[in-house]
This record gives C-alpha cells, sequence and structure tokens, in this order.
C-alpha cells in the first residue's frame, strides 16, 4: 500500500538516491514515488498470518515467503513495490539479496487510503510481471480472500473465499489456505487509539535536472 507524493517524474536512479535519505520507505511507480503509509495492527496481523500460511506448505521446496521489507522490481519499467507478502521460487531470485524481480504470488492486505491504487494501477503494473500466477486481495474488517489466477491461455481467474471457515484453493500451488489461519488472533476490533496521529509530511522529490 502506498501514498503519493506530489506529483514529480523521477528517473529510477534519481529515485535510489532520494529514497536513500528520507526515513520512510517508498514505492516507485510510473516515474512517481509513493510514500508507504504506516499500517494498522490489524494489518500487520493479517499480513504475519498469511506469510506463515503460505510458509508452511511451501518448506523444502525452492519457494521463498517475503514481507513487506523485501522490494519487488519489475524489470521492464523499472517500477519498485513493496507488497504486504509475495512468493518467488526463482533460482535468480535466491540470488538477489535487496530486490526480487520474478514473483509467484502476490498478497495485499486492502486498507481504505490505498484500495483504489492496490486494484487499480498496482494491480495491473503486477500482471506485468511474466511469471506471477496468483493475486489475493485480503479483507481488514471480515474473513474475505479474493484470489486472481492467471490460467495457461494469460487470462486472470476470479475466486473469493469468505468466512473464517472457509479455504481458498491456490491451483498455482497446488494447496490450500484455511481463512482461520489467515485470520486468527487479530487484535481486538473496539480498541483505539487514545489520540488521532497525524500522518508524517510529505518530503518533496528532489527537483528535475
Amino acid at each position: 500500500m502506498g501514498l503519493p507524493a506530489p506529483k514529480h517524474k523521477m528517473t529510477l536512479e534519481d529515485f535510489l538516491a532520494w529514497e536513500a535519505e528520507q526515513p520512510e520507505r517508498w514505492e516507485f511507480f510510473n516515474g512517481e514515488a509513493f510514500m508507504m503509509a504506516g499500517g494498522s495492527d490489524v494489518h500487520n496481523a493479517i499480513s504475519l498470518n498469511t506469510a506463515f500460511a503460505l510458509r508452511q506448505p511451501l518448506r523444502g521446496t525452492r519457494c521463498n515467503v517475503f514481507m513487506s521489507d523485501v522490494r519487488l522490481r519489475l524489470a521492464e519499467s523499472d517500477d519498485l513495490f513493496y507488497p504486504d507478502v509475495f512468493v518467488t521460487c526463482s533460482d535468480a531470485d535466491r540470488a538477489r539479496r535487496q530486490v526480487k524481480e520474478d514473483p509467484t504470488l502476490i498478497a495485499e492486505v486492502l486498507s481504505p487510503s490505498t484500495e483504489a491504487y492496490d486494484r487499480g494501477d498496482k494491480f495491473a503494473a503486477y500482471r506485468r510481471f511474466a511469471g506471477l500466477k496468483t493475486v489475493l486481495f485480503l479483507s481488514q474488517d471480515r474473513a474475505h480472500v479474493e484470489c486472481f489466477t492467471r490460467g495457461d491461455d494469460g487470462r486472470w481467474v476470479l475466486s473469493e473465499a469468505s468466512g473464517e471457515t472457509a479455504r481458498l484453493a491456490l491451483p498455482a500451488f497446488d494447496f490450500e489456505l484455511a481463512l482461520a489461519d489467515l485470520y486468527r488472533d487479530l487484535p481486538d476490533a473496539e480498541a483505539s487509539d487514545p489520540a488521532p496521529v497525524p500522518p508524517p509530511s510529505t518530503p518533496r522529490p528532489p527537483p528535475a535536472a
């Protein structure tokens, strides 16, 4: 998930030099920087649960599960993303330390402030990863997951699962996820912060050369 900086086109080299001086994490899409908004405790818990649920059946395989500390690069356009969770089974990615490029599955936990971006431009960019087979969108406010699967013909097919007793099939991996595992032990829905926390100020990217 991400929040856009003021409109300002940059090259990837400009962005990387600028981002290295920022305290926040930023994504880079279509020549613009998008700040990664701070996630809620519920968002974090669902992301962790999803990573663990995927890691268990993938143990002993060549696939690895990563969370939002690892960047994903769309090489054809130099876009950079921090998905909430992703899986890569690529030997080339196993040799890369900081940035991965060959995802097989991407999972995003939806937030009200970034859902339109995740479902829109970001999802369109994700579909350009040649080896990507599965994209998951997980709701925060209820146990509900949308699974988009790329078929052999290149078309994306949607399947959904709702309720904590439901299970979601992942055809690309030949196993299922139990929604009870994805939504277990979530923070109390009635809890709230004692006072609103203002968002960090958004630094402007460097001026164009």
